[in-house]
């Protein structure tokens, strides 16, 4: 008998309890006193754009000689371009050790090389500079029962160590906090490197015993706090309760830079929308048996909140500082963490430097979002009006250093 059993997962649901009630109280918008006054810059136009539109794009990654590896989940397809000289496909797709099913998330890797979410296969997958696929190491950790955890990269370092999110008490528990984790493919060991906030949430559970579906759903606009990794392996972690940014180094010391004011950004009926039609995306499990070994297949969810509306939620006055996932750190070490704003007004991220401190503010053109960094440039995506991925490559802003 085959027996299938599905899990629903959303990563990076991060919250902190105190920020929340500020918010929640927060009645008004009386501009707030000492708001930092720092430069703001623009990305101008680009250098190059990807000719053909992808149905999605779930990782990009500019390899050190110029191409750029495109993930497009949708299409099944692992894109090698060369900016204003075409672009050609990885063939090698299935289940075999060279192989790859569902491409996600791309992350650089020392040597040139690259990691790979292989969401098809469950597991991540070292490409090489030549672009041949090397050693691979299973997603699913601790086992099929209640204590696996998923080891769903979100940052690599200099030392090839990758970075993920562990949520206390296993992936479908009601914890608060989630600890960051660092794994050594070299040493084979894992450790914690710092901990997180995680947002309020919803668990719904359907159907039996054998076609189990457990579906976990951010509440609205919950604060929570959010982190990268810099190439050095220092880990940055934005602070939802009191706005802030915190660098963790790789000795185990602390950097805290000083607090940033904000004003909030209230809520109205373009911004529920826009919250709803940001559902989606988090990850399905599915565990397959036929008598042998059990074999795991994993794929992202459809986007949005199929037939919900805002209705079905309740919705605090005004947003926390910044968005969800919102941390990335660029090739010099600073951490771009991406802020609240009204719907439909263009990106704006707040810039940090080594010592947290916030030294500009960048916007993205209108209707861009931010994919990934390069050596000096800035990789942008925008949709159009039938959902296909369009991809900009920019160069990165010169300011801060």
């Amino acid at each position: 008998m085959r027996s299938k059993r599905h899990f629903m997962r959303r990563t990076m649901l991060t919250l902190s309890v105190g920020a929340l009630a500020t918010m929640a109280a927060w009645a008004g918008t009386t501009p707030v006193a000492g708001l930092q006054e720092v430069p703001r810059a623009s990305l101008g136009e680009p250098v190059a754009a990807y000719e053909d539109g992808l149905g999605s794009m779930r990782g990009v990654r500019e390899l050190p000689d110029g191409r750029v590896l495109i993930a497009d989940g949708f299409g099944e397809a692992l894109v090698v371009w060369r900016p204003g000289a075409g672009a050609d496909t990885l063939t090698n797709v299935g289940q075999g050790p060279e192989e790859y099913r569902l491409p996600d998330g791309l992350f650089p890797l020392p040597g040139g090389g690259t990691l790979l979410i292989d969401l098809g296969n469950a597991r991540l997958t070292r490409i090489e500079a030549d672009l041949g696929f090397g050693e691979t190491w299973p997603i699913a950790r601790g086992g099929l029962g209640a204590g696996m955890t998923m080891m769903i990269a979100e940052a690599t370092d200099r030392d090839g160590r990758i970075y993920y999110e562990e949520r206390l008490g296993g992936m479908m528990s009601e914890s608060d906090s989630a600890a960051i984790m660092r794994f050594d493919p070299a040493s084979g060991e894992t450790e914690e490197v710092g901990r997180i906030g995680l947002g309020a949430q919803e668990r719904r559970e359907s159907g039996d015993a054998n076609n189990r579906n457990v579906n976990i759903r951010r509440v609205p606009f919950s604060a929570e706090d959010a982190w990268s990794v810099a190439w050095d392996g220092r880990v940055a972690i934005a602070r939802a309760a009191e706005y802030r940014l915190e660098w963790n180094a790789p000795d185990g010391t602390t950097t805290t830079g000083g607090a940033v004011p904000h004003e909030p950004v209230r809520i109205r009926g373009a911004d529920q929308d826009e919250w709803l039609a940001s559902l989606g995306g988090g990850l399905r499990v599915e565990v397959e048996s036929d008598g042998g070994a059990p074999r795991m297949s994993m794929s992202r969810a459809p986007a949005g909140a199929g037939d919900a509306s805002p209705r079905d939620f309740e919705w605090p006055r005004a947003k926390p500082a910044f968005a969800p996932n919102g941390v990335r750190t660029d090739s010099r070490g600073r951490a771009w963490v991406r802020r609240h704003v009204a719907a439909g007004a263009p990106a704006l991220f707040d810039l940090f430097d080594a010592r947290g401190q916030r030294i500009a503010e960048v916007e993205l053109p209108e209707d861009r979002s931010l994919v990934a960094f390069g050596e000096d440039s800035v990789y942008l995506t925008r949709s159009d009006e039938f959902e296909f991925a369009w991809l900009e490559k920019y160069a990165a802003p010169a300011i801060g250093g």
